[in-house]
């Protein structure tokens, strides 16, 4: 239930942002995405840090079939006992993350690598240094799942 309020934070400060499919193409440059500047959103719930800063930033660069978030956050290490509601796509722009399923096993992702959180995943999701990514979920899946209306 926790980290339904990190994903309920996240998805209203996206969603209230009036945003949408740009009629043109849109440049997603890595090294223009490094230094975008983002704005403040709300901390995540307490009890979802299990250490570390509760500091992060954000910026919705595109919402239409599917939403592109740029998003930073200091080091931490936070607990994802909820599971994924959808599938989350990521692009590492800096630093790493290292995430930890509930069985025990781990993956760690740098600068340049890509993956996806599947929907219903759950284990922790460690940030060591400063982070920042590149998110792509698609809308209809993440208002979807119930934690906003649309």
């Amino acid at each position: 239930m926790k980290n339904l309020g990190f994903l309920v934070l996240l998805i209203v400060t996206t969603i209230a942002i009036p945003i949408r499919a740009a009629p043109g193409v849109l440049p997603l440059g890595v090294e223009e995405l490094k230094v975008l500047k983002l704005d403040s959103i709300p901390p995540w719930p307490d009890e979802m840090v299990l250490k570390g800063a509760n500091v992060h930033w954000q910026k919705v660069l595109h919402q239409g079939e599917f939403v592109v978030t740029i998003y930073e956050a200091l080091p931490a290490l936070l607990d994802i006992s909820d599971p994924y509601p959808y599938d989350e796509f990521v692009q590492v722009l800096e630093g790493e993350v290292t995430l930890t399923a509930t069985d025990g096993e781990k993956w760690t992702y740098r600068v340049g690598e890509n993956f996806v959180v599947p929907k219903g995943f759950t284990g922790t999701w460690e940030m060591p240094v400063k982070y920042r990514e590149m998110i792509i979920v698609e809308t209809r899946a993440w208002l979807a799942s119930g934690e906003v209306s649309s």
